[in-house]
């Protein structure tokens, strides 16, 4: 299998968007084109089933234009993604996924809009997946895997397990993450992040002193475990070995940052595209790496946006919390010279599938670890998106010069929202990444002094001068 043949992996996790809100435009029948992927569809009496029906008025699934980049962020907590998959859609009363104009109207400050959480965008908005579609493979049964917020799935997604169940506004419990599996393996890797912040494990206070020294060493050159993006093409490109496993952060819109490409409402998608195609564009740019190189990319979770699959129906304990079902479906693509070209992958995988296909690449034949081994009965190997035959061409598509157009036009008039805490309605993780800059501020303050940090500084100190 060509899985003994991948030499890097590259995971790249995004926030808070649903697979039919980014990606079911693909099915329609008046896209150019149609992928048979488990989408959405043009047929009226369909979409009319799907509708959402709120405080007596109805609310139809329709497209977004490009224009459309900031909506306000819709509630994903556990409390109300219940609501958003347990109530039954206009059209079917004994169905699910009908709650998320409900659960839009529970936020607080409200909406300004309850009809864009029914929205979904077309290639105009996201031509980089237009590409990664037709040209890699689309997973169109990726969920995240619990029913609840950023803090939980990207736990499961780095650990297999997870000690919360909803974000905490401090820190994160201490617990075993896949960069502790990596090391107790002998796999090496390292963590990129985008912009002037953390990434996210800043918020287990065990893990920030290596993050702060890390980062500050990238500032002046050096090749830590925790490195700034900014170095990336360079040490892609560099004679050096790179990691096996690389994780690549983008710029978090929770966090004090000044520009976002995370996708995090109420930062636009535009951002996120330009993010991600500068990634592949320096993957392609060196062919003997990329020749054996498989990028993941996926969402932590849908964000409070409609999908119509009902979550798988995998149960966990989260800290003596059952959970009956995964979360909803995420937008996800295997991306690599190694897959075939332009297909979809309809397996039911969650974010435990990443760490399962890593077990399978570096520790073959033995589950990654107890908790992801007992949901792998349910779900479906990574690796089986590989090919049995090793392709004897390294294939290496070139983004079209009219999507590089527009998506560097769509990011460059793209605003940037209030940052973290200053946000309307910042959610818990939002204050947990403020304590991060305040702590990292606070304990190393002769690495936190140097002018590469001069952003989380400036943020910290106007925090605490408007207090």
């Amino acid at each position: 299998m060509a899985l003994k043949d991948i030499e890097t992996v590259i995971v790249v996790i995004m926030e808070n968007r649903s697979f039919d809100h980014m990606l079911g435009y693909l099915s329609l029948a008046s896209t150019t084109e149609p992928m048979p992927v488990d989408g959405l569809r043009d047929d009226p009496e369909w979409q009319q089933a799907h509708s959402n029906l709120s405080q007596g008025s109805l609310y139809p699934i329709h497209a977004l234009g490009a224009d459309v980049q900031r909506v306000d962020d819709p509630p994903h907590e556990q409390r109300t993604i219940a609501l958003q998959i347990n109530t039954p859609p206009a059209g079917d009363p004994y169905g699910k996924m009908g709650g998320f104009v409900d659960s839009y109207a529970t936020r607080s400050p409200p909406p300004g809009d309850h009809s864009r959480v029914m929205g979904y965008y077309t290639d105009a908005s996201v031509p980089l997946f237009d590409f990664f579609a037709r040209n890699f493979v689309v997973c169109d049964r990726w969920f995240s895997a619990l029913p609840t917020g950023t803090q939980a799935n990207r736990l499961m997604a780095m650990s297999g397990e997870s000690s919360i169940v909803d974000n905490a506004p401090v820190y994160l419990p201490a617990q075993d993450l896949v960069y502790d599996w990596l090391t107790a393996h002998g796999v090496p890797w390292c963590a990129y992040q985008s912009g002037d912040f953390f990434p996210f494990f800043s918020l287990m206070p065990d893990w920030l002193p290596e993050i702060t020294t890390s980062l500050t060493l990238s500032d002046l050159g050096g090749r830590g475990r925790f490195r700034r993006y900014s170095m990336f093409d360079a040490h892609w490109h560099a004679g050096d070995p790179m990691p096996s496993v690389i994780f690549i952060e983008p710029e978090y819109t929770d966090g004090p940052n000044g520009d976002p490409n995370d996708d995090h409402p109420p930062t636009g998608v535009a951002k996120g595209q330009a993010f991600l195609a500068d990634i592949y564009r320096t993957l392609i740019s060196n062919p003997e790496r990329w020749r054996n190189t498989m990028m993941i990319v996926t969402y932590d979770e849908h964000g409070g946006f409609f999908d119509h699959v009902p979550p798988l129906p995998i149960a966990t304990n989260v800290g003596g919390f059952q959970f009956t079902t995964t979360g909803v479906r995420v937008p996800a693509f295997v991306i690599s010279p190694l897959v075939p070209s332009g297909s979809v992958f309809s397996g039911n995988l969650d974010h435990t599938s990443i760490l399962q296909m890593l077990a399978d690449r570096f520790n073959p034949n033995q589950d990654y670890s107890a908790a992801v081994g007992v949901r792998q009965p349910q779900l479906v190997r990574l690796a089986t998106v590989l090919p049995d035959e090793v392709p004897q061409s390294a294939r290496a598509p070139a983004i079209p010069a009219a999507a590089l157009a527009a998506i560097d036009a769509a990011a460059a008039v793209a605003s940037s929202p209030a940052r973290g805490v200053e946000a309307p309605g910042a959610a818990a993780n939002a204050q947990a990444l403020n304590n991060v800059a305040a702590k990292a501020v606070q304990d190393h303050p002769d690495l936190m002094a140097r002018p590469g940090w001069d952003p989380v500084r400036n943020f910290v100190s106007t925090a605490r001068a408007d207090r």
